[in-house]
């Protein structure tokens, strides 16, 4: 269980870290960025004495798969930090950790796993629970509502979600998973510095020293997030079924007393309904599969 409460913790954090570099004002697409560029280190660091020429040669396929979805990181992570920024972090949490509805949705859809009412209703709900999150917070401190962001986030992390689902099951095994780590970290590390690049030579952004502890401080838990996740799935041989209803209803959870806590964020009667379909999605989907 020790894994478990490391991966509520570790995921939970990006969450928290991005609401307070926007109290202390700092570049949160620099941070971004940096912060993938740890997570490559830390990878490569964590599994250099597994990787060989030849593992590489064996696995080009989920090297290339691998840096496609990785691609994809550096949007869909800005996009999460804009949203905890202007949304709150209570909805941005909510409709990223919701948004393992929609591969489980398309699972369903192209036959990979049965239909069942209860994992209907479950997607229903989840779907009201980000309508009713999303809504104007009137009552929100420090917040700027931007109803369309926590919205983005459930569509884009579903979608990204789904990407690497089908990357798992059709392309990385078990020898190639330490390689698909690493280079998803490593793609969106590159467009990162990319990105970057360009807007400091076309004086569009302005460097900013201190993302750069920022990002070193996000990259650890970023990194340690996914790392604890697979600890966590080993423990519970790989049942998934209750590992991601139990992980994601704890991070709502957490968050939510965090906020509410530490941040102060007041909750209108619509987070606080879109908080309760949340956790009703989420223990459905878990009792789909109990």
């Amino acid at each position: 269980m020790i894994y478990l409460f490391l991966t509520v913790l570790c995921t939970s954090a990006l969450f928290i870290l991005f609401r307070v570099y926007n109290n202390l004002k700092i570049n949160i697409f620099q941070t971004i960025v940096w912060n993938y560029v740890v997570c490559t280190l830390t990878g490569i660091a964590y599994q250099y004495d597994q990787l060989s020429h030849a593992l590489y040669a064996k696995h080009m396929h989920t090297v290339i798969a691998s840096s496609m979805v990785g691609s994809c990181f550096l949007p869909i992570f800005f996009l999460i930090g804009t949203s905890t920024r202007l949304a709150g972090l209570t909805p941005t949490t909510m409709a990223n950790k919701l948004s393992m509805i929609i591969p489980a949705g398309f699972a369903i859809l192209i036959g990979l796993a049965p239909f069942t009412w209860l994992q209907f209703g479950a997607i229903v709900i989840g779907i009201l629970a980000v309508f009713f999150s999303s809504q104007n917070q009137s009552g929100t401190s420090d917040t700027v509502s931007r109803p369309y962001l926590p919205w983005l986030v459930f569509v884009t992390a579903g979608l990204l979600d789904l990407a690497i689902m089908y990357v798992n099951n059709k392309i990385a095994t078990e020898e190639s998973a330490g390689l698909f780590s690493i280079h998803t970290f490593a793609a969106a590390a590159s467009w990162g510095l990319l990105s970057l690049t360009t807007l400091l030579v076309l004086k569009k952004d302005t460097f900013q020293g201190k993302a750069i502890l920022s990002g070193i401080v996000l990259g650890i838990p970023n990194y340690f997030s996914v790392y604890f996740l697979l600890k966590t799935l080993n423990y519970f041989h790989h049942d998934g079924s209750f590992v991601f209803p139990a992980l994601n209803l704890s991070i709502i959870l957490f968050t939510a007393v965090f906020s509410l806590i530490v941040f102060k964020e007041k909750f209108s009667s619509r987070l606080t309904i879109g908080l309760l379909l949340a956790i009703s999605s989420i223990l459905l989907l878990y009792l789909n599969k109990a």
